[in-house]
């Protein structure tokens, strides 16, 4: 695989609203896009979406 510094993965990460979309920037699959964050400490874009969702009223 590549070698991508940290700068370039937190940079797609803050710009593309998908995992999918940040890894096809890169050239990378999302899972590889995903594990890559993991490894350097960066939020998904993913993962940013799932804490910015209210919960569903139905929820409570």
């Amino acid at each position: 695989m590549e070698q991508f510094d940290r700068a370039r993965i937190a940079r797609a990460a803050r710009i593309y609203a998908s995992n999918r979309d940040a890894g096809l920037a890169l050239g990378i699959a999302p899972g590889s896009f995903g594990r890559l964050c993991r490894r350097y400490g960066i939020e998904t874009p993913q993962a940013r979406r799932k804490r910015r969702t209210p919960p569903d009223k139905g929820d409570v």
